[in-house]
């Protein structure tokens, strides 16, 4: 499974979560939301139960081989229905898996608030010595001052870029979003039919308006978020974008619609802001834009105006998380600490590791892959630690919403347009879910 289709997929669970948090929140009014309860003391010799995707399921199994003495149950599940599940066995008093691997950091907001109540804190269950070899990448895990969930990989952006076509042009790599603005004007211009970026899809959220720090998911505390659409680092994205996507330089399909991969295959993608993992999962499969070895390369993001760093934004980047009703907590924090850090495993992942030292294993790869026509690791590495932090995983799912900005791209309308519907939608969704909204 595509790291795609995994965002598809937390797409489905965001839409889940909207509609169960809103019956929770009259629910947890009468019964005070998840039952508590007193912890037994730990059984190092209970099942444990690990629910999965598919693509982490080799991993699982690679403990299990390595760990026979720990007993184990592993499960595939729909991530559409992991909220659901859990307060249903919230309910029942029964049922809860051991540890959880979810594709999307925002369910760690759901089920470490007092709606669930599911997340056992890591912090004393994962060694010092181990948070601090994350470096920043658990920022989004710590919610209330407490680490509720590990990071397994990055979606750090970056400039992926054509390297021979830009030489051929003579176009420089932009550093700032201004000169990015105005090398889309001169492609227009100059080589019409050719693109700088792709906005027609959830990653005009991740890549522009995450990079520049637009507060759509601003967390305040664990009831309020700040959502201001009229934020000047909101706003400097519309004005910057929309030229482009008027002249055509910066498309208004989706990075992954038949349209744009049939420019990949042509060449005619110069350069896009996107994932860490577009070079593997978009470039290089021949059913997407099937780029030949040696062409494509990572450049740093550029720097919006007035800041002094090359914000990134992300699209994706899964976590494991421990529950606080398992019968052996310290046993499930050992399988979710394995996961996220064994460098044997990790080094072989698909996606960026989070873990410094495991991400460091899996440079290696890069560094011999022909694919590429020049390694990308440095610059992935540097991006890994300028992830913008103004925004955080909150309990409603950001996708579900900024359909209203894409929906506007894809029509031919401005970005700048939708910012007041999004502004209003976005707040809704917001409160359904627990959030007091402020600006």
């Amino acid at each position: 499974m595509s790291p795609n289709q995994l965002s598809r997929g937390r797409t489905k669970a965001a839409a889940a979560a909207v509609l169960l948090a809103a019956t929770l929140l009259a629910l947890s009014a009468c019964s005070g939301g998840a039952p508590a309860q007193t912890k037994a003391a730990d059984d190092p010799n209970a099942t444990l139960l690990v629910w999965t995707d598919a693509t982490r399921q080799t991993g699982f199994e690679a403990f299990q081989k390595a760990n026979p003495d720990v007993k184990m149950k592993i499960e595939t599940y729909d991530p559409a229905a992991l909220l659901t599940k859990i307060q249903l066995f919230n309910r029942s008093g029964s049922g809860w898996p051991d540890v959880v691997f979810s594709q999307s950091p925002d369910d760690a907001a759901a089920l470490s608030s007092s709606l669930y109540n599911f997340t056992a804190p890591l912090d004393s269950l994962v060694p010092q010595d181990v948070q601090k070899n994350f470096g920043t990448a658990n920022d989004t895990c710590k919610i209330s001052g407490k680490l509720v969930c590990l990071k397994n990989d990055l979606a750090q952006d970056v400039l992926w870029y054509n390297k021979p076509v830009m030489d051929k042009f003579g176009y420089k790599l932009p550093t700032t979003w201004d000169e990015y603005q105005a090398l889309g004007k001169k492609v227009a211009a100059e080589h019409p039919g050719y693109i700088i970026g792709a906005a027609g899809d959830v990653n005009i959220y991740y890549d522009y308006l995450w990079s520049s720090g637009c507060p759509l998911q601003t967390v305040v505390n664990e009831t309020e978020v700040k959502i201001n659409t009229k934020d000047p680092k909101c706003t400097r994205v519309a004005d910057m974008i929309d030229p482009l996507l008027a002249n055509g330089s910066v498309a208004k399909a989706s990075p992954f619609s038949p349209d744009v991969a049939a420019l990949g295959k042509a060449q005619k993608v110069l350069m896009i802001p996107a994932a860490s993992w577009f070079g593997d999962f978009v470039f290089k499969p021949a059913a997407s834009f099937g780029t030949p070895e040696g062409v494509i390369a990572a450049a740093p993001m550029p720097t919006w105006s007035g800041e002094s760093t090359n914000y990134s934004g992300a699209q994706g980047g899964g976590v494991y998380m421990v529950s606080q009703h398992s019968k052996n907590t310290a046993g499930a924090a050992k399988i979710a600490q394995w996961m996220a850090t064994s460098t044997d495993y990790q080094a072989t992942a698909p996606t960026y590791p989070a873990y410094g030292p495991a991400a460091t294993a899996w440079a290696a790869r890069l560094a011999t892959d022909k694919f590429y026509a020049q390694n990308p690791f440095p610059v992935l590495q540097d991006a890994a630690g300028k992830i913008n932090p103004a925004e955080n995983p909150t309990r409603y799912g950001i996708s579900a919403v900024t359909a209203t900005v894409v929906a506007a791209i894809t029509s031919g309308k401005s970005v700048a347009s939708s910012l007041a519907d999004l502004q209003t939608q976005l707040a809704g969704l917001a409160q359904s879910t627990g959030y007091a909204v402020t600006q």
